[in-house]
């Protein structure tokens, strides 16, 4: 209120102070009218006025109160204007003064009401004044407060709607001054009008004529309820009825007018006039005429006027007159019961009487209830038949759900009451017009037809109409009036039921009737047609919790034939679908939406089905095929709505080309791959391609069924003609761009060799996913390298890529995150993968998937559960179109066709993302039956742990041993300093840190934490360190911070800054006072520190010209240092990917000691590759019955640390390879340049993606003295064992009986011992030969060891392995490697890699040796067996063969080799093992002379010493190249010198007779040839006095000593 605890409130202080200054006359009794008027105004009627506005209305009204003092009303209706009035209002302002009276409020309300005006605040106080002589007033007061005041009025200020017609405004006034009068008339006339009643009443008995007792007594009882303020009464005026000639005349009294009566004059009105029915009751003996007239009352109530006629009757009974009253009945008759009203009770009585039913029945009772309610004003003026009729009939309905019409005409013809009962539920605003608009119609009446509506708990609603007529003889037929309002009463539901009934059947029908009936919105019903409803509720009746959605699709009967106008009914349940969700669909399919209308559908059990009416045009062409494109698009709808289908712009064609949404699926499958393999246009634009050119896009999937359809029965012929369609319609594309998106499509499709496009579910069902295999060299512009095949999957949920390098590969499968290019990161993996495999039987392989629709809810396990479901679908994927082998046998996939040949061989493994996934790949893998088996994907539950083996790690820690030995230091018996990549309950990085005691770990940082310890104690770190790892979890939070040194401690890699130490600047080398953590990382990546080992994920290291972007790991960018700035002395890279090529060869060639991630880290692939291989061999006797599971699972647990062995021997040996091959360095760099460009000249190597030199940089090294960077040298053993694993796989190999060795030696020897013979079967016998023989080349003799004996002898690589096989064999290279091998940290590692490296110069030339000269009709073994014994001989009696010198030259070798910490039976092979490459000349020539071997060799020997040959072999050895050609020279010139030394020993020996003595048969032979020799000593004596040599010198050397075998022998 505006008063707030009898304060007034801001806004009226202000009009206060308003009054106060401007008011200069009756200040105090203007702000007290102010008050009285605004005083009790509500809050919200106050908000946002003015205060000058309330007070230029207060004082307005003030001065028109003031000024007019008379009765009548003083009335002004204006619109305030700040220059006129000094104030302003947004409404019109009615200002009202009139003298106090009853119904002036009500009737003005009423007044404005009838004109449709609306009053926005409507003020009024009825006050006395007390005025001075010239009526002013001098106080004023509430009414009633004060005695005899001088005027008693009732002010009124009412806000208007705004009038701006000064005719309106001007009608308005008058309007009110007539309501005005009226109220006065009433008002003035009230005394004297209940006057005249009471006189009526008192003189009832005077005039009753022969009205009986009980007549008058209801009657005067009647009446005498009115006269006690039951009825207000409004006006009077007495009638007299005279004959007149056959008639009767209804004259007014004059001057008997009251009240309103006053205000209209008399009309006399014959009797015949009015209706059959209103003359008899004229003249009828009732005394009463109770009814209403044709007007609205203006004063007090808006209602039509009751009439109430007092008839006056003569002595004979006769009609004479009539006292008429007008008025309002007053509450009490509408809310009184009945019985209690005089009239009422007699004729309620007279009804239930007549009605027959006995007093307190049920129906008595419901009878009674009925009359009770029903209207009064319809009890009053019915007599008591029409009131037993109506009664009757509305209890004959008996609740039931029917429509029944009731009418009553009035006696005098004016209107027509009318009682519609109706169920309540079908009860409206449209039902209720509708029956006016009839009633209208049929009573011919033009005035709006008054009602009124009553609900109670009965289930019928009833509605009394009042019907004004014109021609009061109107006749009617109730029934069909009635029919007519039960066809309107009838609504959508009831025709909607029938309709059920009708199509469903009786129980059916009603079931859904029940269900649906009041289930629809009044939207629909508006809209639809019961008959659309059947449709419906057949579709939301097929919804379920499993298929939530149903829809049609159709063209309107009502659009013409060129109209592009469709219409989509979408059905859901439970929850609506949104708009925004739907929109882009449909937008996709290619239809324009124009409109949507949504409808819940609500069952009476609570269910919700919605409805989406969406209204759309094509865009494009309307489908010639309606009903099929109907087809397509429902199944290609329902299938985007489950995901079954992406959503993208593919989906034009199934309405723009007809296709299937499989189809579709197919060419968006190829837009994917397309993207992957590097297309730069966007899905978008390829979409709009197609778009423009639908009839390409449909010859494309056909010429894809043509060829891959297994139920097609196309010939070769018939897709040859598709695709020259194809070509031809190609010429009609103008746009370039366009041209080259179809014709890349187009060699997608012919590249492909497989698909399970055609392949159908267990269930019959299509396949959810697409997977096709392809040749990428058959594809243009590929990326490089070009795998030998590759799969990709699609599906909407998943892509993936497979990448095989072979047809034995392997490798893991990465959940990758980079969904736009994860090809791109697979062939980067899959290219690392080549280089790594190359020590297993499998070359490279890896697989991707991206997950495309991750759950963004429900947590980590919601998210990895979706992950596994990807990964099972790729897995699928690839399996469907790989073949299976059963009893030996190859067995094609089914509904497969297939282009390319047999192709069993899949494995895969884990990666990034898939860790845990190996035992879901396997367990696909046995429901396919697949021929692998567990042996599928390795690393499952029954595979090798290789975290609990610690594998990965052990393997790259031999490079870390051997780095560190390599630069004087044994990493197992010495402390050194680490910085650490990972955590501890990382595999990698936990393991790798446990496997030395001696590791003093400064830092580590993984994506959590930093750990910093500036100065750790080894001992008890490492045992802190062990027991984190043994933790089920842990974090580097866990480390126990008592045991870190001073200044060191652990720090969150979300900080903001770490504050640093002393400690750590000493350590990290600054002086700044802070780091963020990632400045901190950079720091430590760049400190001094002797050991790197990264056991993490990320790339932190690359090469100063290489960018950020170039490297891809944008995660690890903020860490990322160049290789020449890190200052640690080696890098151990147990994780993949830890530093680029570039970057680790930058590391390199600035002093840093580093391999590669596939050498460091190829444990792992090992372990699984051997696994595998064992798995195969061990399933074969599973399958057979020769083994059970659990027997298989025992044994290979049992052999775990056999494999691990096999294992670290490998990474061992492989790392040693890269050693010896490094020896030499810029010395050997012409040989690998010439092996390089071998690899590039067989398209096996390409230089820029290995990061290689190029030649001009390979010079400019050269010039500086500089080799090959291990990083480099890795990968040229990678490359050398690649190509000869694919190589050797020949049955030249795999069948010699010697190589057996090599299959067994693959495997534990406790599975040699029981299974050597089931070996001989294994699928991957050959491959497994070859990998091993391969390995066993490149790690003994380097990585262009084959290359090298290839180019110089001419010769097979198979024949090059046989050689060297022998040569192995033959110098039991294997026993005298593993001795040099347990000389780790007890000799020089330099002096150890040196005698390798004499090992490996003297197997090539023995190798070259057997190349030129073994028997190739012997085996192996028999080549062995023949030259052993003459080794074994004569390798004992070496120094009684040698001459004294060179004797004593060998022991003195020895015997420093031994001061060197080399065992002695060590330093003697390798002093002898130069010399003893002589064995096979001698053996040969003692064979071929049949002479003693030792005598042969004698000969050999000291012929070769008197001769000088073994001098000038040294000052061949010795010459240096300057190219290849000249290094070819060399080689041939050892080789003609030993073959001219073995004829001239030949000579020798023949020249003894098989019994001699060596040295007196060598002096009697040069005695006797002296004058031949004089010519090669005369040759010698040229070379000894210079020391440098032309190669012409050694050519002409050469000769003369072959012309001196050749004279000699003759002679002979």
């Amino acid at each position: 209120m505006a008063l707030i605890d009898g304060q007034p409130s801001v806004l009226l202080q202000n009009v206060s102070k308003l009054i106060r200054q401007k008011v200069k006359d009756q200040v105090e009794l203007v702000e007290k009218f102010a008050f009285t008027l605004y005083g009790n105004v509500a809050h919200d009627d106050l908000v946002g006025r003015i205060d000058s506005d309330l007070y230029g209305a207060a004082l307005s009204l003030w001065q028109t109160f003031n000024s007019h003092h008379s009765d009548d009303a003083m009335i002004r209706v204006f619109n305030p204007e700040i220059a006129r009035h000094g104030w302003e209002s947004k409404h019109t302002i009615v200002e009202l003064v009139i003298k106090d009276m009853p119904f002036l409020v009500d009737s003005l309300r009423i007044a404005l009401n009838r004109h449709n005006i609306t009053a926005h605040l409507l003020l009024h106080h009825p006050l006395q004044t007390f005025r001075d002589a010239q009526g002013n007033i001098t106080e004023f007061h509430k009414l009633g407060t004060k005695a005899n005041p001088s005027t008693k009025q009732t002010v009124f200020h009412v806000e208007i709607d705004r009038m701006t017609d000064k005719t309106a405004m001007d009608q308005l006034t008058t309007e009110l001054n007539s309501v005005m009068q009226d109220v006065s008339l009433a008002v003035a006339d009230w005394q004297p009008t209940k006057a005249k009643l009471e006189q009526v009443i008192a003189d009832l008995a005077k005039h009753a004529g022969v009205a009986s007792a009980e007549q008058l007594q209801q009657a005067a009882d009647f009446l005498n309820w009115l006269a006690k303020d039951n009825f207000t009464l409004l006006g009077y005026r007495q009638y007299a009825i005279v004959p007149i000639a056959g008639d009767y005349k209804i004259e007014g009294i004059a001057d008997s007018a009251l009240g309103l009566m006053r205000r209209s004059t008399s009309r006399d009105l014959m009797l015949s006039d009015l209706p059959d029915v209103a003359r008899k009751q004229a003249l009828s003996s009732d005394l009463l005429i109770l009814t209403k007239t044709n007007n609205k009352s203006r004063v007090h109530r808006p209602a039509y006027i009751d009439y109430i006629g007092i008839k006056r009757f003569d002595a004979k009974g006769q009609v004479v007159g009539e006292d008429r009253f007008i008025g309002l009945y007053s509450s009490s008759l509408y809310n009184n019961s009945a019985a209690d009203i005089p009239l009422l009770k007699n004729k309620l009585a007279k009804v239930m009487e007549q009605s027959g039913f006995a007093v307190g029945t049920h129906a008595y009772k419901a009878l009674l209830n009925i009359l009770e309610t029903y209207p009064r004003d319809e009890l009053i003026q019915a007599d008591h038949d029409e009131l037993l009729d109506v009664a009757t009939g509305v209890l004959q309905m008996q609740e039931r759900d029917m429509t029944r019409l009731f009418l009553r005409k009035d006696a005098f013809g004016r209107f027509v009451s009318a009682m519609v009962y109706v169920p309540r539920e079908r009860y409206n605003t449209q039902l209720r017009k509708d029956t006016q608009r009839i009633l209208q119609g049929f009573l011919g009446s033009d005035e709006p037809v008054e009602f009124t509506t009553y609900f109670s708990e009965s289930v019928l609603a009833r509605t009394h109409y009042f019907v004004r007529i014109n021609d009061s003889t109107v006749e009617f037929n109730v029934k069909e009036i009635e029919q007519n309002l039960i066809e309107a009463a009838r609504t959508w539901e009831d025709k909607l039921a029938t309709a059920l009934v009708g199509s469903f059947g009786e129980v059916r029908g009603r079931e859904l009737g029940n269900k649906y009936i009041n289930a629809f919105p009044r939207a629909y019903k508006d809209e639809m047609l019961p008959n659309d409803a059947l449709v419906d509720i057949a579709k939301l009746e097929a919804l379920s919790a499993d298929h939530p959605l149903e829809m049609l699709f159709y063209r309107p009967q009502e659009e013409s034939a060129d109209s592009k106008a469709v219409r989509l009914n979408l059905f859901h349940k439970d929850s609506p679908i949104h708009l925004s969700d739907v929109l882009p669909m449909l937008e996709n399919f290619g239809l324009r939406v124009i409109g949507e209308t949504p409808y819940a559908v609500r069952c009476p059990d609570g269910s919700v089905g919605w409805v989406l009416n969406f209204s759309m045009e094509i865009n494009g062409a309307m489908p010639a095929d309606f009903e099929k494109a109907q087809q397509l698009f429902q199944e290609a709808f329902d299938k985007v709505w489950k995901g079954d289908l992406e959503d993208d712009g593919f989906n034009r064609l199934i309405l723009g080309a007809g296709l299937t949404g499989r189809e579709a699926s197919l060419l968006r499958a190829f837009a994917k791959y397309k993207r992957q393999i590097g297309g730069t246009f966007s899905q978008a634009y390829i979409e709009s391609t197609f778009g423009r050119y639908p009839q390409l896009a449909n010859l494309l999937v056909k010429l894809f069924n043509s060829k891959f359809d297994p139920a097609a029965t196309a010939t070769a012929e018939a897709t040859a003609a598709i695709e020259a369609e194809i070509l031809a319609q190609l010429e009609q594309v103008a746009n370039l761009d366009d041209d080259r998106i179809i014709r890349r499509f187009l060699a997608i499709i012919q590249a492909i060799v497989r698909t399970n496009y055609f392949q159908n579910a267990a269930d019959g069902s299509q396949k959810p996913y697409i997977s096709f295999k392809v040749r990428p060299s058959q594809i243009p512009d590929m990326p490089l390298p070009l795998p030998f095949f590759e799969i990709f999957v699609y599906s909407p949920k998943v892509e993936g890529v497979h990448l095989r390098f072979g047809k034995v590969a392997r490798g893991g499968l990465r959940w990758s995150d980079r969904r736009e290019d994860f090809r791109t990161e697979v062939l980067g993996l899959v290219k690392a993968q080549q280089v790594k495999n190359t020590v297993i039987v499998p070359v490279g392989a890896k697989g991707g998937f991206v997950c495309k629709k991750l759950p963004t809810t429900g947590g980590r396990e919601a998210w990895l559960n979706e992950g596994k479901a990807c990964y099972r679908t790729f897995i699928r994927a690839l399996l469907d179109i790989t073949d299976n082998i059963v009893a030996g046998a190859i067995v094609p996939p089914k509904s497969v066709v297939r282009l390319d040949e047999d192709d069993p061989y899949l494995v895969v493994a884990a990666d990034k993302g898939t860790a845990t996934f190996s035992d879901i790949a396997n367990g696909i893998s046995l429901e396919y039956n697949h021929w692998l088996g567990d042996a599928f994907a390795s690393g499952g539950s029954n595979g090798y742990d290789h975290k609990g083996m610690g594998i990965t790690a052990r393997g790259g820690w031999e490079s870390v041993k051997r780095h560190f030995r390599e630069v004087g230091i044994d990493c197992q018996t010495t402390d050194f300093t680490c910085v650490g990549i990972g955590d501890m309950a990382g595999d990698v990085f936990g393991n790798g840190m446990l496997l030395s005691e001696h590791i003093r770990l400064q830092v580590a940082f993984n994506h959590m934490h930093i750990f910093v310890d500036p100065n750790p104690d080894a001992a008890s770190s490492f045992v802190e360190r062990q027991r984190m790892f043994n933790l089920p979890t842990s974090t580097w939070d866990d480390y126990n911070k008592a045991l870190i040194s001073e200044g060191g401690g652990i720090f969150l890699r979300s900080a903001k800054s770490i504050k640093l130490t002393p400690q750590m600047q000493q350590m990290l080398g600054v002086t700044v006072a802070s780091l963020t953590p990632n400045e901190f990382i950079r720091a430590a990546l760049m400190m001094e520190v002797d050991l790197i080992w990264n056991g993490g994920i990320g790339t932190y290291v690359k090469a100063s010209d290489e960018s950020h972007a170039e490297v891809g790991d944008r995660a690890s960018e903020p860490l990322r240092v160049n290789g020449k700035e890190v200052k640690a002395r080696i890098i151990g890279e147990g994780g993949n990917l830890g530093t680029t090529q570039r970057g680790r060869i930058e590391y390199a060639m600035n002093g840093g000691r580093i391999n590669t991630d596939f050498i460091d880290n190829v444990g792992g692939v090992d372990c699984s590759d051997n696994e595998v291989n064992i798995k195969i061999l061990l399933n074969a006797l599973v399958a057979s019955g020769d083994m059970t599971l659990k027997q298989r699972n025992d044994l290979l647990y049992s052999m775990t640390n056999d494999v691990a062995d096999i294992v670290i021997n490998d990474c061992y040996r492989q790392t040693q390879s890269i050693s010896v091959s490094m020896l030499l360095g810029a010395e050997q760099l012409k040989e690998y340049t010439r092996f390089i460009h071998a690899l590039e000249k067989d398209g096996k190597l390409n230089r820029e993606l290995e990061f290689l030199p190029s030649d001009e940089a390979l010079a400019e090294r050269m010039v500086k003295g500089l080799g090959l960077t291990r990083p480099e040298m890795a990968i040229l053993t990678a490359y050398g064992k690649m190509v000869l694993k694919e190589q050797l796989v020949t049955p030249e190999v795999s069948e010699a009986p010697y190589f057996k060795q090599l299959l067994l030696g693959a495997f534990p020897q406790v599975l040699v011992d029981k299974f050597a013979t089931e070996m001989e079967t294994h699928p991957l016998k050959a491959e497994i030969i070859a990998t091993k023989l391969a390995n066993m080349l490149v790690n003994d003799m380097g990585a262009n060891f084959v290359q090298r004996m290839m180019e110089e002898t001419g010769s097979s690589v198979s024949e090059v392995a046989i050689s060297y096989a022998i040569a192995r064999e033959l110098f039991d290279l294997p026993g005298i490697w593993s001795k040099l091998e347990a000389l780790d940290t007890a000799i020089p590692a330099e002096l150890q890699t040196r005698l390798l490296f004499q090992l490996r110069r003297t197997m090539r030339r023995v190798t070259r040796w057997f190349l030129r000269h073994r028997n190739k009709t012997l085996s192996i073994g028999d080549t062995v067996e023949f030259f052993k014994p003459a080794l074994t001989r004569v390798s004992e009696k070496l120094d009684t063969l040698l001459a004294r010198a060179e004797a004593d030259s060998l022991t003195l070798y020895a015997q420093k080799l031994q001061e060197q910490q080399v065992p002695a039976e060590v330093a003697r092979y390798m002093a002898q093992l130069s010399t003893v490459f002589s064995v096979m000349d001698i053996a040969q020539v003692a064979a071929a002379e049949q002479a003693d071997l030792l005598l042969v060799a004698e000969i050999y020997f000291k012929l070769g010493d008197k001769l000088d040959l073994h001098w000038f072999l040294e000052q061949i050895t010795q010459q240096p190249v300057a190219n290849h050609w000249q290094a070819l020279a060399r080689a041939s010139y050892r080789e003609e010198l030993d073959w001219q030394q073995r004829a001239l020993a030949q000579v020798v020996v023949h020249s003894c007779n098989g019994s001699c003595v060596a040295e007196d048969v060598v002096g009697n032979w040069l005695v006797a040839n002296d004058s031949v020799l004089a010519r090669w000593r005369l040759m010698l004596a040229e070379f000894k006095t210079t020391k440098s040599h032309e190669f012409a010198k050694f050519s002409v050397a050469l000769r003369e000593l072959m012309l001196l075998s050749h004279h000699c022998d003759s002679v002979k």
